[in-house]
């Protein structure tokens, strides 16, 4: 992002992953920023994360984690948090394909960890209103998945629940503690239980296959991760986050030309 801003006006950022990936991808993306008409500082993908071969749906942490958990959180919260509100208003709040505006992207900090999306997300709200925020439909979109449980998307939960919770610290004030994150898991469970009949039915309606069973034990452990994000985030409240790219030019002005002649030299 940093060697990016060096020339451009906005540019793209996107999974390297992608199984159907075309020029519209980065076109689409890129169209509401440069538009002057606009006004849009950033752009955010969102998809049917559905394999048209396998007829399988994918999505996974956000359909089966981190919807419910906002909707649990929401409750707990007596929807008096604007920023869990903010991000209920994406479609797909946890999609790595975004396009940014270079100045806006200069002033972000970004999370070491499989938190970046949800961190992403908070920086924007710290530094821009919404009304510079779209989303924008990329239609159905593949890419390698992972499984569940090991070292694949649990990590993802947990990173991501520990951004979200700094944040609500931050922003909201909320006190994070361990009473609060077992009634969380608790409520959490209701309401992933109550999503896996909503997409079982969409699944029997547009004759998708569903493994409701595995889905069950994909919830299991996801809710597993609420606790261990928790305890994590309870040793140590303050996770360090790479500093923006304006702090970054104050203490070395000349970063990004040196890190744009590294990546050409090699």
């Amino acid at each position: 992002m940093g060697i990016a801003s060096l020339e451009l006006h906005a540019f793209v950022v996107h999974d390297a992953d992608i199984l159907n990936y075309t020029r519209m991808l980065p076109t689409k993306m890129l169209y509401p920023v440069i538009e002057p008409k606009l006004d849009i500082f950033f752009s955010k993908g969102f998809y049917a994360r559905i394999n048209l071969e396998k007829r399988i749906m994918y999505g996974r942490i956000t359909r089966l984690f981190m919807n419910p958990v906002l909707e649990a959180l929401q409750e707990k919260l007596q929807h008096k948090s604007r920023f869990v509100s903010y991000l209920q208003s994406f479609n797909y709040p946890l999609s790595g394909e975004i396009a940014i505006y270079s100045d806006l992207a200069m002033r972000l900090r970004i999370p070491c960890d499989w938190g970046f999306e949800m961190g992403l997300l908070a920086e924007l709200n710290r530094n821009t209103s919404c009304e510079h925020i779209c989303e924008v439909d990329l239609g159905f979109y593949d890419h390698k998945h992972k499984e569940v449980v090991g070292n694949g998307l649990v990590k993802t939960a947990e990173d991501s629940l520990v951004t979200l919770l700094r944040t609500l610290t931050e922003t909201d004030g909320i006190e994070v503690s361990q009473p609060f994150l077992q009634s969380l898991q608790v409520m959490y469970r209701k309401m992933a239980q109550d999503k896996i009949r909503q997409y079982h039915a969409d699944a029997t309606c547009n004759n998708l296959n569903y493994d409701r069973h595995q889905e069950e034990c994909s919830v299991d452990s996801l809710s597993e991760a609420i606790l261990s994000a928790g305890k994590r985030y309870l040793e140590d409240p303050s996770k360090s986050q790479m500093p923006d790219w304006l702090r970054t030019k104050a203490a070395m002005p000349n970063i990004r030309e040196r890190l744009r002649e590294a990546a050409i030299e090699n």
